[in-house]
């Protein structure tokens, strides 16, 4: 089903592709979508590009470090083409690149986009010569995700989108963990008995620590594992994990999560009874689920809608018409 926002945001892309000047006329044309197992789609849409420039998705300005970083660090594109990204436009992968790629290389973007937020007095370097990365998952198997002792960043394990380190106004050493919506939603997850004491078996424990970040008093287990809980949940044991550890020297390590406002259809996500009881949406849900609410925080993408944080042509595509 495609909900009112995601329609809206098709039309706006649509209208991008064939208004910019950084694609070949033959790249405007309405073209199949390309899905995960890698089969074309019979119809097309205005909103894909034709598989073959599938990496002008990404801006030009983030294109040439996005694509490296990601084949160094074997980052799998989601629906991804020949090594590249999504075709499909409203990508919220790609997007996420889109708006922080040049923050790599650029930690005065990151001050000027994150500041107001989370009090940034001076950006550090997540990884060698880098000061934000992507699909972060940390140096430690904390969860027990592991297959045949390996990680792989951003696929069956858990990752955040995007992740930055820096010092804050009060002195502390701060990791952040960027989480990145655009237009998903979710619906009601078909209860599978097996699959989840397989996942409370990972999870299980890190729940039930009294010290941990998530209340299991309010929600059975079996409503934790609807989407998008189940992730809010796994990516904030990752957190919580990673600040016990003091990785990267970190004093304090803090969820942020991109949402449009307008993404209405995401925050209706939870349908069942118990749910509903907690809070009437996803953000009252999970609120109340935190034990230290401070931990975790919210961000309008409409930030990224400035050209000295990202750049004009961001600006182009993702903006609403003037």
């Amino acid at each position: 089903m495609v909900t009112e926002y995601s329609a809206v945001e098709r039309h706006r892309a649509a209208r991008w592709k064939l208004s910019t000047p950084t694609l070949p006329d033959d790249a405007r044309r309405p073209a199949p979508y390309v899905g995960k197992t890698g089969s074309a789609s019979n119809a097309t849409y205005p909103f894909c590009l034709p598989a073959r420039y599938a990496t002008l998705s990404l801006l030009p300005e983030v294109r040439d470090v996005a694509l490296s970083l990601f084949d160094e660090l074997g980052i799998p594109w989601h629906a991804g083409i020949e090594g590249g990204p999504s075709n499909h436009l409203l990508s919220s992968q790609v997007q996420c690149v889109n708006a922080l790629g040049q923050m790599v290389h650029d930690p005065d973007r990151i001050v000027r986009a994150f500041n107001p937020v989370v009090d940034t007095v001076e950006v550090l370097e997540i990884e060698p010569g880098r000061f934000l990365t992507f699909e972060y998952i940390g140096d430690v198997d904390y969860l027990g995700e592991a297959k045949d002792g390996k990680r792989v960043r951003g696929s069956h394990c858990t990752s955040v989108d995007a992740a930055f380190l820096h010092r804050t106004g009060d002195g502390a050493t701060e990791l952040v963990l960027v989480e990145w919506k655009y237009t998903e939603s979710y619906g009601p997850r078909r209860i599978n008995t097996a699959q989840d004491a397989t996942r409370w078996k990972r999870y299980g424990e890190a729940l039930s620590d009294p010290g941990g970040p998530v209340r299991l008093d309010l929600l059975d287990f079996t409503d934790l594992v609807d989407e998008p809980l189940y992730q809010l949940v796994r990516q904030q044991l990752l957190a919580h994990a990673l600040e016990t550890d003091r990785a990267h020297g970190a004093d304090r390590v803090r969820v942020m999560h991109v949402l449009p406002p307008q993404n209405t259809a995401h925050q209706a996500s939870l349908r069942r009874d118990t749910q509903l009881a907690v809070g009437a949406s996803v953000s009252e849900v999970w609120h109340r689920l935190l034990r230290r609410p401070d931990r975790f925080m919210s961000l309008d993408p409409a930030v990224f809608l400035d050209a000295e944080i990202t750049s004009d042509e961001y600006v182009a595509r993702y903006a609403e018409a003037a």
